[in-house]
């Protein structure tokens, strides 16, 4: 057996090239193609990102994107992490733990984004890091035959294409509705690519992409991205409608096109996440034939708590003092004054008696809005010490819509 270093020799990347053998060996040794890799390329952030090594041989790889996600309040920077691997045989060496950390000091001591993201390959992992479950998705399967809805898409015109044609059309509606929901993320011509990337080798026998814009008087008001997957029972076709996105900017378009998926030509069922309040789960007549799933999203874990609940908005005022518990990042773990009102927050360091005690995997939780303190202080994950304090917090927490990303980054 090689022998390895006790503690994994850390530095930035020089390009993907970098992360390659390594991603490509803890996914599983399915190799992409040359156009997957200038896609991974052309987002990736070489001298963000962090590379171990062990007795000089690359054992652990973490991508960093300079990301603007919306928060509750508006358009923020974000670090997303992405690609956070680790070689087989280096596994349960603390390679991972001394990456994350590297990251998340490096964000402290250079004063950059406040707020650390990702999406997550396995749900437990990134809890001890800090990281809290901060969106959820809902997965809906809708019958054809049980697609009925309660509104029908007015006078929307619905064009049918490829991305490549309809590509100023997402752009368009994209950029209106970016704003809407906290954990949208704006997209640059690179991330924009991205998101209508169409490698034959990732379709998993599913056609080519395809997409529908919804017009208002001739203007583009909603899109959908889908593609279709052949299924046949008993000779009847039940194809299988798989939606990746679908936005509007009214009610009437998102109704359109839902009407339009639900009506493809041998769709046997519409298939699509979602988030948790989409106006689809309300225009079903029923609901339960859609057999709703729930499942996590995005992970978010604040780098410097006072920084970060100073730059998000909150729904009400309120006078709240937080224990905050965070070995990872001893220079959280204080008690916090946090002063909400109309024009965003005020947080400050306290030696004041706590309201609220938490640790920082439960900040992280809460910071898109979209997670209930009183169901965290029900389970036992944070504790009151002021009565009336964990409604308060709260209501000047939640955000209404829910979060949502349709990213993985």
């Amino acid at each position: 057996m090689p022998e390895f270093s006790a503690v994994p020799e850390l530095s930035t990347a020089d390009s993907w090239e970098d992360v390659v053998p390594v991603a490509e060996l803890a996914y599983g040794g399915y190799e992409h193609s040359a156009e997957y890799h200038a896609s991974a390329a052309s987002i990736f952030e070489p001298k963000r990102s962090v590379i171990a090594r062990t007795g000089g041989r690359t054992c652990g790889t973490c991508a960093v994107y300079s990301l603007e996600m919306t928060l509750p309040g508006g358009p923020r920077p974000v670090a997303g992490l992405g690609y956070v691997t680790v070689a087989p045989e280096h596994r349960r060496r603390g390679v991972m733990s001394a990456m994350v950390r590297r990251v998340l000091h490096t964000l402290h001591d250079s004063g950059a984004e406040a707020v650390a993201a990702l999406n997550t390959t396995e749900a437990g992992i990134y809890g001890r890091f800090g990281f809290g479950l901060a969106s959820q998705a809902v997965k809906v399967r809708i019958a054809r035959h049980a697609g009925d809805l309660r509104v029908d898409g007015g006078d929307r015109a619905v064009r049918i294409g490829g991305p490549e044609e309809h590509a100023a059309a997402i752009a368009a509606v994209y950029a209106q509705c970016v704003g809407e929901r906290p954990g949208m993320l704006r997209r640059d011509a690179a991330w924009a690519a991205r998101a209508v990337l169409d490698l034959p080798d990732h379709r998993g026998g599913s056609g080519r992409l395809l997409c529908m814009v919804a017009e208002d008087e001739g203007e583009p008001s909603g899109y959908a991205l889908y593609r279709l997957t052949s299924a046949w029972v008993d000779s009847v076709p039940r194809y299988e409608v798989s939606v990746r996105e679908l936005f509007a900017r009214d009610p009437a378009s998102g109704a359109a096109l839902w009407h339009a998926l639900l009506d493809v030509d041998l769709a046997g069922s519409v298939v699509a996440d979602r988030p948790v309040d989409d106006p689809v789960l309300a225009l079903l007549t029923d609901l339960r034939s859609a057999a709703p799933v729930l499942r996590d999203q995005l992970h978010v874990r604040l780098v410097d708590v006072d920084r970060a609940l100073e730059q998000r908005g909150y729904a009400t005022e309120t006078d709240i003092v937080l224990d905050v518990t965070d070995p990872l990042c001893p220079w959280n773990e204080r008690r916090f004054r946090l002063r909400t009102g109309a024009e965003g927050g005020e947080c400050r360091p306290t030696t004041a008696p706590a309201d609220l005690e938490l640790t920082a995997r439960e900040l992280g939780s809460l910071h898109l809005g979209g997670t209930s303190l009183v169901q965290l202080a029900r389970a036992g994950l944070v504790r009151e010490l002021r009565p009336g304090a964990v409604r308060a917090a709260a209501t000047a927490f939640r955000h209404d819509p829910a979060p949502f990303c349709p990213v993985v980054f």
